[in-house]
């Protein structure tokens, strides 16, 4: 508990100054925790990441998650899904000629991986440049879920959510992290100015985001038991990797975009 508690508070020592600090500062940031995660990936699938293969992946992953105006201060390029698409024409190729240790399903990790990763954190790079209320809302939003999922599902959870891929998670702790998570985000939007104070049904937003959160969750839980690991990686002591710490706000900051452009 201690390392995990001590794990935490380095975390946030690192993560909250670049948040403050918005801009490029944070989108670099937030490109380095994607190489990060994408590389848990592969570790996780058995892919050498540390060759030719992680860098083409990389660079595919950085066309991704990096928005235009923050991609264009390395190159200059009108769109840039064809640097991704080139990357990715490159990795079939090289199944060809390295069919012995990468292959078909090596690359198609990849490649999903680098849209997984690169749009979930790409948009929270898009809600840094709304302001830094209108992150500070989703941050809280998954904070607070997952602490009155944990806390509810301690004291009276019984009904298992999903028993095969994580048998600790209830019901009703889910149900309890979603009643949370619209209280705490309710008074802070009512005292805090956002971008997002006059979306339509803000209410009904967080309660999405919070239950989609959840299962991000459950996501990452089920691919970690398909390649039977415990955490995703190592590193942030006690607390695994970049995508164990992710999960949840990778699927919500997708729910939070969707949301703004249909509503």
């Amino acid at each position: 508990m201690k390392i995990r508690v001590l794990g935490g508070l380095l975390a946030l020592a690192v993560f909250i100054p670049f948040l403050v600090a918005g801009g490029t500062w944070f989108a670099w940031f937030a490109l380095l925790l994607g190489i990060v995660g994408l590389y848990e990936l592969a570790t996780m699938k058995g892919i050498n990441f540390f060759s030719i293969i992680g860098v083409i992946a990389s660079i595919a992953l950085a066309s991704v998650l990096l928005p235009a105006n923050y991609l264009n201060l390395v190159i200059s390029i009108d769109d840039p899904h064809f640097i991704f698409y080139i990357c990715g024409l490159v990795l079939l190729t090289m199944t060809v000629y390295k069919h012995k240790t990468f292959n078909f399903v090596d690359a198609s990790v990849l490649m999903f991986g680098a849209l997984y990763v690169g749009f979930g954190f790409r948009f929270l790079i898009q809600m840094r440049d709304m302001g830094i209320a209108t992150i500070g809302y989703q941050l809280l939003v998954i904070w607070a879920t997952d602490t009155g999922a944990y806390l509810t599902g301690r004291l009276i959870g019984k009904t298992p959510l999903a028993p095969e891929v994580s048998p600790n998670k209830t019901v009703e702790g889910s149900v309890g992290g979603v009643i949370l998570a619209v209280i705490v985000s309710s008074i802070y939007l009512k005292y805090v100015p956002t971008s997002i104070n006059q979306v339509s049904h803000i209410w009904l937003l967080t309660i999405i985001m919070s239950i989609v959160g959840q299962y991000g969750d459950l996501v990452e839980s089920a691919y970690k038991r398909y390649f039977g690991v415990k955490d995703s990686g190592k590193f942030i002591p006690g607390h695994g990797g970049v995508l164990d710490r992710f999960d949840s706000m990778i699927f919500a900051s997708f729910t939070f975009m969707i949301w703004l452009n249909f509503f």
